[in-house]
Order: structure tokens, then sequence, then C-alpha cells
């Protein structure tokens, strides 16, 4: 099978890239199978495009402007997932999409006449769930924004090329002959400069869709108690990367008097500091206790106000 993925040697490969341990796979994968980075187009999620690692690649570069906004809520070609559809058909090249799961935006680009097939590729616990595959052409319910991903099972169509993972737990259902598990992190490690040397002990803040504003010291206190200094403070993604937001989090931390600790910048991977240094994570339930697990590391959990709601 992945013979086939590879045998057009004029196609594109465009991956979207939902988070940061699906940024670890995916470029592992690209590097294990030697793929062109000139045939590479990377599709950000949430505001994660400062990775230093996938240097020297295209990126899919759409702003979603106010007309993508009023699109996404009443006009479907006028939508962000519309304007990234026609950035990528621009190429006028046909393309393989790789993608964690089939949502609103995986489902619009893999529709495209120049689309050859996709690929899912692990993104986090819901690569660990036994969610069965749909029927490609079946009319299903697509995971949509407006819902919480944890109450949909439709994730995995079965018409995909492949599926990619770290272990031989991911993909539970996928079938086997269509499994590819990573033989290793060794291509990720050459390019991913550890930042938290000195810190063996790292909070998560967790996604402000579970906390709001007026929690955000309080939880802070709460994960900090009873810890020693020097400790890392790691914002979700949520959080965005204005620099006012950071700001905030480095006064909560200057308040509390932890003067030796910091706030993790947007370029660090927790999945990458792992990879060299066994650490303490501390932090609501995340998937990020999972692949503490897998790479050697230690996982706390605390629990928030909000997060029961999430569950």
């Amino acid at each position: 099978m992945i013979n086939k993925i590879y045998k057009d040697k004029n196609q594109l490969h465009i991956f979207y890239v939902t988070n940061q341990i699906n940024a670890v796979i995916v470029y592992e994968y690209i590097k294990e199978n030697s793929i062109n980075s000139n045939d590479i187009r990377i599709l950000f999620e949430r505001d994660i495009s400062a990775l230093n690692v996938f240097k020297g690649m295209k990126f899919i570069n759409c702003k979603r402007g106010f007309l993508e906004k009023i699109g996404d809520r009443l006009i479907s070609t006028l939508s962000y997932k519309a304007l990234v559809r026609r950035t990528i058909e621009s190429n006028r090249k046909p393309f393989i999409f790789y993608t964690p799961w089939l949502n609103e935006m995986s489902r619009e680009i893999v529709a495209s006449k120049y689309c050859r097939g996709h690929v899912y590729i692990e993104e986090g616990d819901q690569t660990y769930k036994d969610y069965p595959l749909f029927l490609s052409g079946s009319d299903h319910q697509c995971v949509t924004k407006n819902i919480p991903a944890y109450k949909h099972t439709n994730y995995w169509r079965d018409d995909g090329l492949l599926w990619v993972g770290i272990s031989e737990k991911s993909f539970k259902t996928a079938p086997m002959e269509k499994k590819y598990i990573l033989k290793s992190f060794d291509h990720f490690k050459k390019v991913y400069k550890p930042l938290l040397k000195e810190f063996k002990t790292i909070l998560l803040m967790p996604t402000p869709a579970r906390l709001p504003k007026s929690e955000w010291k309080k939880s802070l206190i709460k994960m900090a108690s009873g810890i020693e200094e020097p400790f890392a403070l790691k914002l979700h993604p949520g959080f965005g990367s204005s620099p006012n937001i950071y700001k905030e989090f480095e006064g909560y931390l200057i308040d509390l008097n932890f003067c030796r600790s910091i706030v993790c910048n947007s370029e660090v991977i927790i999945e990458g500091e792992m990879l060299f240094h066994k650490k303490k994570l501390i932090g609501d339930r995340t998937s990020l206790s999972r692949y503490a697990d897998l790479l050697g590391s230690t996982f706390e959990e605390i629990n928030f106000l909000y997060g029961e709601f999430y569950s």
C-alpha cells in the first residue's frame, strides 16, 4: 500500500497538522518515507505554525477573515474550508491528503476532484478508541465544531489508504494491512532542540474552553501546590499566541512568587521534550498522559472545576 501512495511522482502530499503530537508524527513519517519537500504542503490547525521543525516546507496560508467567518455560518462556498480547498486546487495537481480524522475541513478537501486518497495520522486519545470505520459514500453525521468531538464516533472512513500511528494499539479498528507504525523518532530528534532541559516538572494549562478566565490563576495555584521550583508552565494551544496572554501568565508567576519558573513559548513541544529527558507532567485530563507513559515520563492528573462538563 505504501508503494501505491508514492507511485505518482507528480502528486502533492498535503498534511493537516492539528496539534503537537500530530506534528511530531507527521514529521517522522515524511522523513521515514523520503517525501520530497517540494511536494509537501502543510496546513496548520490552531496557531502551531511556529513549529520550526517544518522549516523548508511550504505552508498553506489561508486567513479566516470576516468574509470567511460569515461563510462558515451562512454560505458554504464562502467558508474557510472552501477557501482552503480552492487554494489547494489552484496547484492543479493530484494530491494525497493526510488528516487525523474526517472533520468538516478534511471532508471538504477529500471531496476535491484532485484528491487521490487520504491517510489518517495519529493525533491523540481518539486514536486509541475502538470506533468503527464508516462506509465511504454513506450518509453520516460529519464531525463538526458545533458538537464536542467526544460525542462523535464517525472519525475514519473505510477507504483510507493508511492509518499511521506510533504503536500497535493505535487505530484499533483499522485494517491490519493498512496500518503503518513509525519505526522510531530518530529523524525528529535530529531537528528538535529541547528547550526545557533544566525543568523536570511541567504544568499543563487546560484548554480555555474548559476554564473561564476567572479560574486561570486559581488553576495555576492548584497545579503548583506542593511542588518545587523551577517548573515550566505550558499553555494549551487554545490560548493562541498573543503576547498579552503570555505576559498575563508570566504576571501570575510573579504575583505568586514563582520567580524561577517560566511560561513556555509556542515552539516547545512537550512530546519532543520527553524524547530527551524524563519529565513529570501535572494537569487536567489530556492525551499527554498517554504519551508520558509511552515516552518514559510520568503524569499526575489534577481535576479542574469545569472539566466535568467535557468528560
